[in-house]
């Protein structure tokens, strides 16, 4: 089995969504398919690339009670603020929220200009806590709010303007209001004003400009940040490539939970070459990714553990972490797990098992027909039939 070669990479999302980081759109870089062996894997071919194309990665969110807001995913970029969270006593999520006559409170807060109720009123709004659910409605109150220089409101009021949520979609507007905020030393605006230099949206493109303010949001502890420097160094847009920097500054997100930081740090672990190869650091990393619903995470350390490489050798939890991956839709993970129902290694064996999982793979990448065929030989008519009929009706299921 062959390691997929390419990382991951930020993007300004284009809706907004609360994540655990990183509903990773990752995507598997190998073209073709290695068959499961009990020799080392081969590494990842090539240099690694960090793809620009394709879903937006996870975005930015803030940590502790700062999840005001919306609370990431691989989501939008970031919403809510520990300033905003301590005006209004708000708790993290999960927890109990404010009680009616608290709410009421804040509302008269609001009314009477005070820009921390005004924002906090606003997050109430865009989650529907205590009031009915209201983009239209948050955006109001953060523009209230972000209008007398508040940073928290001013952040998440380029966000809503970023994603057209509860105003239209104004790129300019954006990046307006995400540089108020983030001149204030807001992190998570840092990012985000970085993303939209990055990618040309609502300002020209500037990546230079775009790696100082992700260095500033890194800096002060931003995960998201942190992650998106390691891009820039990842890929030397905006500054001189540097994979050992990249590593650095992913692994400083991936240590805070960050499931897109994980999968390139141990990609990069995994490839060696400027950096030390290091196959238990890899399977570290990746694991902690595929932990958090990474389909290439899973889809590699299946890889890992059915060639044992930086953890003992497993044909079962090599079809497991497999299995989750192409449940996802990963073609590698796919035809993969279709070699292993071939063979009957880490679970029974099953040609018609085989053959559907192939069927998938193949629709996915065209390279992959003539296994796809291969995988069809050992069937009756009947039963290619059946598994074709089977594999049309299938959906990929996303990451719980």
């Amino acid at each position: 089995m062959l390691l997929a070669a390419a990382l991951s990479c930020m993007a300004v999302p284009a809706s907004a969504k609360p994540q655990p980081p990183a509903k990773n759109t990752a995507k598997s870089g190998a073209k073709a398919p290695a068959k499961p062996a009990a020799k080392a894997a081969a590494r990842p071919a090539g240099k690694a690339a960090v793809k620009t194309g394709g879903k937006s990665a996870p975005s930015p969110t803030r940590n502790a009670a700062a999840r005001a807001a919306a609370g990431v995913a691989a989501g939008a970029v970031a919403a809510g603020t520990a300033a905003a969270a301590a005006a209004v006593g708000h708790v993290p999520k999960g927890e109990p929220g404010l009680s009616a006559a608290e709410v009421a409170a804040l509302h008269q807060h609001a009314e009477q200009g005070e820009a921390s109720a005004q924002y906090a009123l606003g997050s109430l709004y865009k989650r529907g806590q205590g009031v009915a659910l209201s983009a239209e409605t948050a955006a109001q109150w953060y523009e209230k709010s972000a209008q007398q220089g508040y940073a928290p409101a001013q952040s998440d009021l380029g966000l809503m303007y970023a994603n057209g949520r509860g105003v239209a979609r104004d790129d300019a507007q954006a990046v307006q209001w995400y540089r108020k905020a983030a001149e204030q030393g807001d992190a998570v605006a840092q990012n985000n004003l970085g993303l939209m230099l990055a990618e040309g949206r609502g300002a020209a493109k500037d990546p230079a400009q775009a790696v100082q303010w992700f260095q500033r949001s890194a800096e002060q502890g931003e995960a998201a940040g942190q992650y998106s420097l390691g891009v820039m160094y990842a890929t030397g847009r905006g500054v001189a490539e540097d994979v050992a920097q990249a590593l650095r500054w992913f692994v400083a997100a991936a240590g805070q939970g960050h499931a897109d930081a994980q999968f390139n740090a141990g990609m990069l672990y995994a490839e060696g070459g400027v950096v030390d190869r290091d196959m238990a650091q890899a399977a570290h990393w990746l694991e902690k990714a595929a932990e958090q619903g990474n389909a290439a995470a899973q889809s590699n350390l299946g890889v890992l553990y059915a060639n044992g490489q930086g953890v003992p050798a497993s044909d079962e939890k090599a079809a497991r972490w497999l299995e989750r991956a192409a449940q996802q839709g990963d073609a590698l993970a796919q035809s993969n797990l279709a070699s292993l129902y071939a063979s009957g290694k880490g679970v029974e064996r099953s040609p018609s098992q085989a053959y559907f999982w192939m069927l998938l793979a193949a629709g996915r990448d065209s390279s992959l027909t003539a296994k796809r065929d291969s995988m069809a030989q050992p069937l009756s008519a009947a039963e290619r039939a059946r598994t074709e009929r089977q594999a049309a009706a299938w959906k990929a299921k996303p990451a719980p």
